[in-house]
This record gives C-alpha cells, sequence and structure tokens, in this order.
C-alpha cells in the first residue's frame, strides 16, 4: 500500500568534502519520497576561490537545471518557502571539508576522565595536540607552554566525579585560564568543560570572560558510568561555529538562511542513520558503516541501542596516506604482500607521497589502483583495531576476537564505490574488516547515508522511504566459514543451497572463495553444516540455515581463514591473489 505524502516538504541536502561538493534534491513523486536529482561540483574552499558558496552554488545550479524549478535567487541564495516564488522548504548540511579540528584535552586521571575525553573528540574529524593530567609529570608552566604551542582550536577540560574531586580540576582551569591570557584574543579556542558540575560557577568566573565558554553535562558522572551524548551535543555546535570561522564563506551561506538549515558534520549524521537502522535490523548482529576517505576514515556501527563513531583524521587514501607507513614494524612490506604482482619497496613509497601532494587524483594504471587497494586494506586494518575499545561491550564478547556481527555493512568512499570493481572492492573489504559469519555489504554510490541521517532530524518519512529505493546497491552476501586448518584444501563446510526449488550442494575447502549466482530479486535458502572446529557464524561446528537475497555479486562463501593468511612465496601469492579476484567476477 502506497503511503500518500503529497502535503509533504521538499528537501535541499548538501554535502562539503575536501574535494567534492554535492548537493540532492528529495521531493514527493507519485506518493513517495523520491531522489529527483543530483549535482556535484569542486569544493571552492581553497585558493584560488577562497569562498565555499562557489561550490554550493555550482553543485545547486544543476539541480536547477535538471529539475527546470528555480532554487536560487538571483543572488545565489537558496530560495525558501516564504519566498515569491517558493522551492525549497528544508535544508540539511553534512560537512567533512577542512582540516582536523585542533583539541587539546585537560583531565585529572589518563584512564578515566581524559580517555573519555579523547573518545568525545575522536567523534568528530579531530587532532588531539595535547593531553593533560595528573600524570603528566609537568609543572603549571609546562602546562601552560603545552597549551599555547599546541594552538587548539578547543579545549576540552574534564575530570572529578559528581560531587568529588575539585583541586586537580581546577588546577587545569587555572592552567588553561593562564595560556588563554598569552593567546591573542582572535586567536583564542573555543572551551568545553564537561567535568564535575560543582565547578561550572568557578569555571564561568575564571573562564568566560576569555574565551567563549560552553558548559556540558559531565562525561564521567561515576567512575564506572560514561555519558557522552549529552557533551557530544555541546561538541557539534563547538565544531559549527570553528567551521564557520575557517571555512570561507560557510557562515554566510548559512545566515542567509536564517538558521533554518540542519547542519551536522559527515560523520555524525552517517552515525544518526547507522543508528536508526540499529533499531530497525537484528540487534544481535547490528549494522556497520564504513567511509573510507581521502581525509579519514569513518567508522559507526549499532548493535540493539548500544552505538560506536570513530573518526580518524589521521587514516585515508589522499595526502594523509603516508600515514600509514608509520606506527607499525615493516608496513612497506606489508603493503606489497596484497599487491598481487611483483613491486618495489621504492615504488609503494613514490606512490604514498604522489598521493601526499595531489590527494584528490585517482588510480589511472592497474598498478596505481592495486597499490591504493593495498594500501585501504592497511587502513582498514588499523582502523578496526583502533575502534576496538569503542565498540559496545556486548558486540565484542560476542565476537571472540573478530569483526562484530553486523549485517549489513554499509560502504562509501569513492577508490571503493567507483575506482575499484565490485570484485576489488569486495576483496579489498573482506582482507581489511575479516568479517565472520553472514554479512550483507551494501555500496553508498552517491553517497546518501549521511545526507539522509540529517534529513531524518526533520523528516523521518524521507529517510525512511528512501531506505528502500534502488540508489544503494547490494553487493554481495557473504559468508565466511572462519578455521583454525592450516592445510589448504581441507574440507571445513558443506553448504547446501537452494534457489527456486533447484537445490546445489558445495564442498567448501580452506584456501577457497567461492561465489554463487544470485541476482537481485532472487532468494536463496542456505544450510551451513561445518566441520569440527569451524565456525560459520553459528558458533563451532554448529549447523545454521539463513536466507539470502541476491545481489551484484551474489553469494561468497570465504574459507580462507581468519585471519587470512597468505603464502610466503611471491608466486603462489600471486597466483592465490588473481584466483580469488577471478572467483568473484
Amino acid at each position: 500500500m502506497t503511503i500518500s505524502l503529497v502535503d509533504a516538504d521538499n528537501l535541499l541536502a548538501v554535502d562539503v568534502g575536501n574535494a567534492h561538493t554535492r548537493a540532492a534534491w528529495f521531493d514527493v513523486v507519485e506518493g513517495r519520497y523520491r531522489l529527483v536529482a543530483l549535482g556535484i561540483a569542486p569544493t571552492t574552499a581553497a585558493a584560488p576561490l577562497n569562498d565555499l558558496r562557489e561550490g554550493l552554488t555550482t553543485a545547486t545550479e544543476q539541480l536547477q537545471q535538471i529539475t527546470g524549478q528555480p532554487l536560487l535567487d538571483t543572488e545565489a541564495r537558496v530560495l525558501l518557502s516564504e519566498s515569491d516564488h517558493a522551492a525549497v522548504d528544508q535544508v540539511v548540511l553534512t560537512l567533512s571539508a577542512g582540516a582536523p579540528l585542533r583539541a587539546a584535552l585537560v583531565g585529572v586521571l589518563r584512564g578515566v576522565s581524559l580517555h573519555s575525553a579523547r573518545r568525545l573528540a575522536h567523534q568528530i574529524p579531530s587532532s588531539v595536540v595535547a593531553q593533560l593530567h595528573l600524570g603528566d609529570r609537568m609543572h603549571t608552566g609546562g602546562r601552560v607552554q603545552a597549551l599555547v604551542q599546541s594552538r587548539p582550536d578547543v579545549v576540552l577540560i574534564v575530570g572529578g566525579v559528581e560531587g568529588g574531586a575539585t583541586r586537580a580540576v581546577l588546577a587545569g582551569v587555572r592552567a588553561v585560564r593562564l595560556a588563554l591570557e598569552l593567546i591573542p584574543p582572535q586567536q583564542r579556542p573555543e572551551v568545553i568543560y564537561a567535568g564535575n558540575s560543582r565547578l561550572h560557577a568557578e569555571v564561568q568566573r575564571q573562564l568566560e570572560a576569555l574565551a567563549p565558554l560552553h558548559l556540558a553535562p559531565n562525561l564521567r558522572p561515576t567512575l564506572e558510568h560514561e555519558q557522552l551524548a549529552p557533551a557530544q551535543e555541546t561538541l557539534l555546535e563547538v565544531f559549527r561555529r570553528v567551521r564557520g570561522r575557517q571555512l570561507p564563506g560557510l557562515q554566510a551561506w548559512l545566515d542567509d538562511l536564517g538558521g533554518r538549515v540542519v547542519f551536522y558534520p559527515t560523520s555524525y549524521a552517517l552515525a544518526r542513520m547507522v543508528r536508526f537502522l540499529g533499531r530497525t535490523y537484528d540487534e544481535n548482529k547490528g549494522v556497520l558503516a564504513v567511509d573510507l576517505g581521502a581525509e579519514s576514515v569513518t567508522l559507526t556501527g549499532a548493535w540493539g541501542k548500544e552505538t560506536m563513531l570513530r573518526v580518524f583524521a589521521d587514516l585515508g587514501v589522499g595526502s594523509v596516506l603516508p600515514n600509514v607507513l608509520e606506527g607499525e614494524p615493516h608496513p612497506v612490506d606489508e603493503v606489497r604482500r596484497w599487491v598481487p604482482f611483483p613491486i618495489e619497496a621504492e615504488e609503494v613509497l613514490a606512490y604514498a607521497y604522489h598521493k601526499a601532494l595531489y590527494p584528490h587524483s585517482v588510480p589511472a594504471t592497474e598498478k596505481a589502483l592495486a597499490l591504493a587497494l593495498a594500501f585501504a586494506r592497511l587502513i582498514l586494518r588499523r582502523a578496526l583495531r583502533g575502534a576496538w575499545k569503542d565498540i559496545p561491550p556486548r558486540a565484542r564478547e560476542q565476537s571472540r576476537g573478530w569483526l562484530p556481527p553486523a549485517e549489513p555493512i554499509l560502504v562509501s568512499g569513492h577508490l571503493l564505490t567507483h575506482s575499484a570493481s565490485p570484485a576489488q572492492a569486495l576483496l579489498t573489504l573482506l582482507d581489511g574488516l575479516q568479517p565472520h559469519g553472514v554479512t550483507t555489504f551494501v555500496l553508498d554510490r552517491h553517497p546518501l547515508f549521511p545526507m539522509l541521517g540529517a534529513a531524518a532530524e526533520t523528516n523521518p518519512p524521507l529517510a525512511v522511504q528512501m531506505l528502500e529505493s534502488h540508489h544503494f546497491e547490494p553487493l554481495a552476501t557473504v559468508l565466511t566459514v572462519a578455521h583454525g586448518v592450516k592445510r589448504w584444501g581441507a574440507t571445513v563446510a558443506r553448504v547446501r543451497v537452494e534457489i527456486a526449488g533447484a537445490e546445489r550442494d558445495i564442498d567448501v575447502h580452506t584456501g577457497t572463495l567461492l561465489t554463487v549466482p544470485l541476482r537481485p530479486g532472487q532468494k536463496a535458502k542456505v544450510v551451513v553444516r561445518p566441520q569440527r572446529g569451524a565456525d560459520a557464524g553459528f558458533g563451532p561446528g554448529r549447523r545454521g540455515v539463513v536466507m539470502v537475497h541476491g545481489s551484484r555479486l551474489g553469494l561468497v562463501i570465504d574459507a580462507r581463514g581468519r585471519p587470512t593468511r597468505l603464502p610466503p612465496q611471491p608466486e603462489q601469492r600471486f597466483e592465490l591473489q588473481q584466483r580469488w579476484l577471478k572467483a568473484l567476477r
């Protein structure tokens, strides 16, 4: 039955990234919301234009040309519903452009309040440039110097449970006050206080006259309890204020809308959509989203009402790519292991530093694409390790050290959704994330999920109905049989696939990838019988039955083991990687 939404509002959604500005026009067609048009333009916050509005205008003008509707006035401002020629009822903006916010953390205990402060800061694109606490072995002068030299955009002061410590917290506040007095007024950071609420009045007395001060509920009201959500809203407001100053033209564009715009960081808007999906799908499996960007990587997941959001501003496939070559033993050799043909270490280094200089270039050769995907594998692995402690404990316990159960896994990022073939994208995701059990991968090519997450605040029906659209491409359903068998070719499971009454029995051997064609619109009943010690997501040796829906690559059975191992001999490794890729095509 079609739900009539004839009187519903239309919506202009804009996403501003470091490379591209995307605009999307949503309206009611035949009683349901539809994505009517898409526009894209280069982001223009940097030289030579130095005005974000140029890219916003160009992308929106494309929507005008496609739809024939007036969306901008003669001065390139968005036409709002009060206008004589009303066009736009609602506007949402998601933004990931700009350098990571420089965050200085001031707390009491490194493993308690400061740990919570780091988790909060990493929910937006940020770089922690200073950490001050009782165990930092610095005197007041050293702390002041550290704050001044770090040039933070935001200072986050935390510490003291409710009704608890005050002296140690005030020592941190005093260091912040002295630092603010030394920083020129026009360069002073925003300050968030999210510690013991008994000190609100004293914190205001010391800091309010020196810098913009925001009071938030205590991050750690007790030693055992952490609450990030209330302070998260405060951090989002600070993000908006800082970006309004940093990105030329942004604040003027927002002012023209007179407050009639929903504005979120892209990562947070994506997390809002994942939270919604987490309450809709099986809470025992959860939902995970991966955004592999040029300048950052976002991992966000939801398992029932428990959520996780982590933004890695030091990881990405663009200007920050050389960071992948730091912090791990032999990273260049690790990249080379995932390239399916011979390549020299110097070529790996040259590629990384070329991307640092030209972050938005696209792979133009087979070798460049193979290198990009090899780096992507390492980035995904490092991001998952970094986000591990942010995953809710119940989900971690279910995982037994693997990626926690997640279905679907939503994927965005130009390298995976456009540059790579579907087979290359899936293989990269499997190698990087190492999922376990039954997992469905869905590509968000445009990308729309952050826009829908922002739109859900004012227009929930739009977000719900767009989820049912064809704009999200099911890539594959993957059945992973995890095992510790080292002998290649051993049988680890038997699988029976039933499609439209026809049955097919498959013996699954170690080290193999198998594909069962299953077109979109088809369904299959899959019965899995793992051998003793093997686990297909139902427990070691336990039989399971699942219903699988069709997708681009169909049903993929991964029996390469967890973690996936590669032969040490280069020739064997190249042959095996080519075989895996061929199996998915």
